[in-house]
């Protein structure tokens, strides 16, 4: 049975939904969105409530992206040095 927390975001407290044990993982991630919509309102104060969720929303799934694409390489990387080092032992 889920719970309800309340999440702050630009000034407006939101109540929402919360699976049990996950009320830590739902605070972090409204911080986080709430420092990108804070970051987007100071760049351009007039854009509306809908448009900079939007655009934080955005932004936040691009460092995403790029940080997945990222880690995946890296583990490709490692993958790539653990075969060349386990054939040099074979040899």
């Amino acid at each position: 049975m889920s719970q309800e927390l309340s999440i702050t975001l630009l000034d407006k407290t939101l109540t929402v939904a919360c699976p049990p044990g996950q009320a830590g993982a739902l605070l972090e991630s409204a911080d986080i969105l709430n420092k990108q919509m804070l970051m987007v309102q100071a760049q351009k104060p007039t854009l509306s409530l809908l448009n900079i969720a939007l655009i934080s929303a955005l932004n936040i799934s691009h460092q995403l992206l790029t940080h997945t694409s990222t880690v995946q390489a890296s583990s490709e990387a490692i993958e790539n040095l653990c075969q060349v080092i386990s054939q040099a032992i074979e040899s």
